[in-house]
Protein backbone atom coordinates (compact mmCIF):
# COMPACT_ATOMS: atom_id res chain seq x y z
CA UNK A 1 0.00 0.00 0.00
CA UNK A 2 1.30 3.48 -1.04
CA UNK A 3 0.96 6.43 1.50
CA UNK A 4 -0.26 9.72 0.82
CA UNK A 5 2.38 12.51 1.41
CA UNK A 6 1.10 15.97 0.96
CA UNK A 7 3.65 18.00 2.45
CA UNK A 8 3.24 20.99 4.24
CA UNK A 9 0.50 23.28 2.33
CA UNK A 10 -1.14 26.65 2.04
CA UNK A 11 -4.74 27.07 3.44
CA UNK A 12 -5.95 30.64 2.06
CA UNK A 13 -9.61 30.33 3.91
CA UNK A 14 -7.53 30.52 7.33
CA UNK A 15 -4.63 32.12 5.80
CA UNK A 16 -1.70 29.93 7.38
CA UNK A 17 0.61 26.86 6.73
CA UNK A 18 -0.96 23.49 7.11
CA UNK A 19 1.82 20.37 8.44
CA UNK A 20 0.38 17.22 8.34
CA UNK A 21 0.55 14.69 11.59
CA UNK A 22 3.50 12.50 12.12
CA UNK A 23 2.74 8.82 10.81
CA UNK A 24 2.52 6.71 13.27
CA UNK A 25 5.60 4.15 14.06
CA UNK A 26 5.77 0.71 12.28
CA UNK A 27 5.22 -1.28 14.98
CA UNK A 28 2.36 0.53 16.41
CA UNK A 29 0.53 -0.40 12.91
CA UNK A 30 1.29 -3.53 12.53
CA UNK A 31 -0.59 -4.04 16.02
CA UNK A 32 -3.96 -3.05 14.19
CA UNK A 33 -6.71 -5.37 14.12
CA UNK A 34 -8.17 -6.11 10.74
CA UNK A 35 -10.87 -3.85 11.76
CA UNK A 36 -8.62 -0.82 12.40
CA UNK A 37 -6.54 -1.67 9.43
CA UNK A 38 -9.73 -1.68 7.11
CA UNK A 39 -10.83 1.83 9.13
CA UNK A 40 -7.43 3.76 8.07
CA UNK A 41 -7.59 2.73 4.60
CA UNK A 42 -10.52 3.99 4.03
CA UNK A 43 -9.79 7.09 5.78
CA UNK A 44 -6.62 7.43 3.44
CA UNK A 45 -8.94 6.67 0.42
CA UNK A 46 -11.58 9.76 1.36
CA UNK A 47 -7.87 12.04 2.15
CA UNK A 48 -6.84 11.53 -1.29
CA UNK A 49 -10.50 12.13 -2.74
CA UNK A 50 -11.27 15.11 -1.36
CA UNK A 51 -7.60 16.58 -2.37
CA UNK A 52 -7.79 15.73 -5.58
CA UNK A 53 -11.35 17.87 -5.42
CA UNK A 54 -9.51 20.36 -3.73
CA UNK A 55 -7.36 20.27 -6.70
CA UNK A 56 -9.02 19.86 -9.59
CA UNK A 57 -11.56 22.82 -7.86
CA UNK A 58 -8.15 25.46 -7.80
CA UNK A 59 -7.00 24.55 -11.06
CA UNK A 60 -10.41 25.54 -12.67
CA UNK A 61 -9.82 29.23 -11.69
Amino acid sequence: MTELNIGKWYDPISQRWIVPREPLAAAASSAQSNTEKMLESRRQHEARRIWELLVDCCARR
